[in-house]
Formats: structure tokens, sequence, C-alpha cells
């Protein structure tokens, strides 16, 4: 009989109990925490032998033979460490890590130790999982093109600063349900990750939302993960002859195989629950004598917070090099002249590529010699908050010469108090002659994540049919 104990007796911890009842090998003996209250009423709804008060003492425990470590993530590396170290087989809750070298430290010590160690990313224990990599391996969908997986969800307000999710530094929707994203671009896409867009919110040093595009040697992808919206989760997998659309990629069951013109619906239950799988796998891993799994590997884990640190350098970090592309933005779209018909066709070409965004927008372009609105345009879903929004980002220009965006991020990194009535968020642009004369602003306001500035400056340069160098990172 496996005897598990528990390291961080938390909300989390009771699904995992619950799942274990199913198995008849393996009990709960021991659970650990740091409020004895909550604890004697956690044995009261999953009895076991022994409660602790300390993590440490749980771990000095000789008949513990398995340790499931549900502690915030910032405290996974610590305890599993620690209990690596004491012998323990660990089974840690996902994120495994905060970065990739903590994982690295954790393989490390799991090897040196011939003690097992599992990360919990239990959308790789389901039988749905299981099936997708069989219909890749024969080769229904062809070779990867690409792999997308979207989990999103709205956290209460109420809560934000209050739970380590929103606490700076340590939460995170990258972290919390991003990580099972990732897990989908680990699985499929092979090779060194490069960063190639970011779109993201980021407050306080807490990712609300981010949409990240990464190139891989096989194929494109991108992970969407939010606390602040809700949408439809699921991965999709395109390749060269069909795709695979799987419904909620944090716990899958049910898969849309697409062969051309044919949609195939394969349902697949999980056993028990979704918690059961990575249990029993972990388990049999026990009994054999396994020091690590073949379905989630130590490299699985390190590649997975690799992927995501790699995302991570787009949320923040600006340099001089970033203000220096901005500003390379400013110059490759400057006009050779721009009259009111300039603007008329600007204008008709933002509202066009509009229609490809998820949100309306309020439009406005200022002729910068005297002060007249050439054009502006309100979609029905704005208002004049989006107005006077975008005046606060047209003060951004007046005030310091480039784009909201640029000030943005001038200020962080150069750390100047801004003006007063600035608003440094992207989504006024310069419109400069090749002269260097300030004609227009081409102010826009209603997009998230820095869309403002990337709907206006793909619209100019479209109109000009002229690149200009992208910014990867995050935009205000």
């Amino acid at each position: 009989m496996i005897k598990w104990g528990i390291v961080g007796a938390g909300n989390i911890a009771h699904r995992f109990c619950k799942a274990l009842t199913f198995e008849e090998d393996a009990s709960l003996y021991a659970i650990s925490g740091r409020n004895e209250e909550k604890l004697l009423k956690f044995k009261e709804e999953y009895p076991c032998e022994k409660v602790y008060t300390s993590f440490e003492d749980l771990l000095q425990d000789e008949q513990v033979d398995a340790v499931y470590i549900a502690l915030p993530h910032h405290m996974h590396k610590e305890w599993a460490v620690k209990a690596l170290k004491a012998h323990k087989a660990v089974l840690s809750e996902k994120p495994a890590v905060m970065n990739a070298e903590e994982m690295k430290e954790i393989a490390e010590v799991s090897k040196a130790e011939n003690t097992l160690y599992m990360e919990a990313m239990k959308s790789r224990f389901v039988p749905a999982f299981a099936k997708v990599k069989e219909i890749i391996a024969e080769g229904k969908i062809g070779d990867i093109v690409s792999v997308k997986a979207e989990n999103c969800f709205l956290l209460p307000k109420e809560i934000y600063g209050k739970t380590y999710h929103t606490q700076t530094g340590v939460g995170g929707a990258l972290l919390d349900s991003g990580c099972y994203c990732v897990n989908w671009l680990n699985a499929f896409l092979k090779g060194e990750p490069v960063l190639k867009k970011t779109y993201a919110n980021v407050y306080k040093g807490v990712d609300y939302y981010i949409d990240a595009r990464l190139q891989f040697e096989n194929g494109e992808g991108e992970i969407i993960a939010a606390f602040d919206r809700r949408t439809k989760a699921f991965a999709e997998i395109t390749g060269t002859k069909g795709r695979l659309y799987i419904e909620n990629p944090q716990r899958p069951d049910v898969i849309h195989l697409f062969e051309g013109n044919q949609e195939t619906i394969i349902n697949l239950p999980y056993i028990h629950d979704d918690f059961y799988g990575q249990i029993h796998h972990f388990d049999v891993l026990i009994k054999e004598g396994k020091k690590e799994s073949d379905v989630m590997t130590l490299d699985d884990s390190v590649r997975n917070a690799h992927i995501m640190d790699v995302i991570r350098t787009g949320f923040t970090g600006y340099t001089e090099e970033d203000l220096k592309i901005l500003e390379e933005q400013e110059k490759a779209l400057s006009y050779d002249s721009f009259d009111n018909e300039d603007a008329l066709a600007l204008a008709g070409k933002i509202i066009e590529f509009q229609k490809g965004y998820d949100r309306g927008i309020a439009l406005r372009i200022v002729r910068e010699s005297d002060g007249l609105v050439m054009f502006q345009y309100v979609m029905k879903d704005k208002n004049d908050k989006n107005i006077m929004y975008a005046e606060g980002k047209h003060n951004a220009i007046k005030e310091y010469g480039h784009s909201s965006a640029w000030v943005n991020i001038a200020s962080q990194i150069e750390g100047f108090v801004l003006k007063d009535g600035v608003l440094p968020s992207g989504g006024a642009f310069p419109v400069y002659l090749k002269d260097g004369t300030l004609a227009a602003s081409v102010l826009l306001s209603g997009l998230h994540e820095g869309k403002d500035h990337e709907l206006i400056i793909r619209a100019i340069s479209d109109v000009l049919d002229r690149e200009y160098p992208d910014f990867i990172k995050a935009l205000g």
C-alpha cells in the first residue's frame, strides 16, 4: 500500500484526495499545513492517520512513501527539493516551478537522490491526450504546421492582490492557466522557441492576459491565457492534411478530427475524473521502481518552464533598443505629404483592418499645424470616454514628439515623471513628413494590449506599401 502525504492541504488538495480514493493500492496517510483547525476539518472529509502543522515533520515521517505538493507556485521548488532529499517520491502540482533554472535544480536532485519526481500536468494523463498523440502518429493530419491553445477565465476582482495568483513576482495567468497551454506546444512542437509577438495586460508585474506567438523548428505556436476575460477553452493542432480541435485543453475529453471536408467527433471521458490518471500513473511508477515518468519527463518539465521563460521576455524588461524600434517605425512610416485625402485613405484602411479585432474603436486624425480634426469615427460600442483617452494619448505626442507607446516605455526605463494629462498607452502615432515636420497625429482608442498601436501602423504600412520593424514585446 502506497502511503501518501500532502504538503499544503489547501483547495487543490481536496480534488487530489477525491481522486486518490479510486486507487486500490494507495491511500492518504498524512496531511500538513499551517492552520491546525483547517487541517482537522480536512481530515474529517478525507480521513488520514497523521496531521502535521509542519511540512518538515511530514517529510521526516518514515511511513510516507510519496508526497503531493499542493503549495503556491513559488514554494514548489523548495519543498520538492526537500522531499526528494528525504527520499519521498514527489508529485508536484503544476506549474512545477517559477522558471527553468528551478526545474533544472529539481531534475539534478531527483537524479542524484535516485528518487521519483513528476509534474502533475494532468492533461497528459487522460484518454483524449493519448488519442491525440495516436492520431498524429498515424499521419491523419500530416506534418504539424501550428499548435494553438487558449485557456482564459475570470478571476473575481475582489480577490485581486489577496491571493498568490495576483501577487507580483509570484502569480499571473501564464503560470496558472497558461502552463496547460504551453504544455500543448511543448508536446508537439520541436526545437528552440523564438518569440514572434506578445500581447499582454501586465499590471504591477502580474500578467492578467497573455497572447504569445512563437516560432519553433516545425511550426508556429500560440498560447492565450487570462484572468480578466472568459473565452472558449481549446487546443488546435493544424497539419498539412487536416487538423485537430480539442475541447478543454486543461482536461481534454472531446476531440474533433478534420480530414478534408469530413469531421469526426471523438468523445473520450475521463477515468473517474481528470485528476485520477496522473495519480494512477504515478503509483504505477512507484510500484515498478521507476525514477522518472515516460509521459511527463523531467526534460518535459524543464522545457515547459523554458518556454514560459521565453514568453515572459515579452512582458517587460524594456531596453533602449525597444525605444529605437519604435523610433524606426516612425521614420519608416513617414509621408512625403499628408493632406485630407491621405487622412481619409488612412482612416478607411484602419476601419477595414478593425474588422479583424474583437472590439470597436474610436478614431481621430488631427492636423498638427492648426489642431483641425481631419477625421473622426466612433463605433457604436464606444463613447466620449474613448475620445478622452485618445486625447490623453495625443498629449504624449505633443509633449514628447513620439508615439504614446514610446512614451510608455521611455518613462519606465528612463524613470521620468510624466507631465499632467499624458496617457502613456499605445494608440497615438505621429505622422511625420520626410523633412521631419509633424504633420498629423493618428489617435485610436478601444482595443487592448497594444493593439491600438498595432492597428495604426499596420494601416499606414499598407497604405504606403512600406515595411516597418515589428515590436514583439507587450505594449500598454
